[in-house]
């Protein structure tokens, strides 16, 4: 969503000198009107930094980069039941899923959390598919604390899973702590 912003906000600094240099046939008003575009541009582009490094250090997100799997589903879990999932432990050890996750309808999706330092590919998402008729579970759920390549973001619209990458844990964070602030 954010890059469809910036990509509307520079095709108006393209078009603007061209719709300016139509209307009054001089280039000096052209120039200053592609000038004035470029500081508006800098200028969001410098707000919008800001506010991301904000919302970055105020979710402390750099610590969950460091963090393996194990420690990240242990810090996963509790933050889902903060925010109102109740969770469940599958009985068996099954590597391909971390837990059982109860959604607000009563049904239950499969949940596998993934630290890694890269993006998350394809296969870990089809593996993790692949264990919605074991478990019975109407959805199936893959978190990250980093991104997804775009063949895993393919895949897994294709097949209605759904994904949650960095920013969704910056978002989970910082509204786990909206919350707490509220209540204590």
């Amino acid at each position: 969503m954010k890059d469809r912003y910036y990509l509307i906000l520079l095709i108006m600094i393209i078009l603007m000198p061209i719709i300016v240099f139509l209307k009054t046939h001089n280039w000096e008003n052209a120039i200053t009107a592609l000038l004035g575009g470029v500081i508006f541009y800098g200028i969001y582009g410098l707000f919008s930094l800001h506010r991301d490094l904000k919302r970055q250090e105020d979710s402390d997100i750099s610590m969950i980069s460091k963090l393996s799997d194990e420690q990240l589903e242990d810090f996963t879990l509790p933050l889902l039941t903060k925010l109102g999932y109740p969770i469940t432990k599958p009985s068996d050890e099954n590597p391909d899923i971390s837990f059982l996750l109860t959604l607000p309808t009563g049904s239950q999706a499969i949940v596998k959390v993934k630290s890694h330092k890269r993006e998350i590919g394809i296969r870990l998402v089809q593996k993790t598919l692949k264990q919605m008729d074991t478990y019975e579970a109407s959805e199936c759920w893959v978190i990250t604390n980093e991104r997804f390549t775009t063949q895993a973001i393919e895949f897994a619209k294709a097949n209605k899973i759904r994904l949650f990458d960095r920013e969704q844990f910056i978002d989970w964070i910082l509204k786990a702590k909206k919350e707490e602030k509220i209540r204590g």
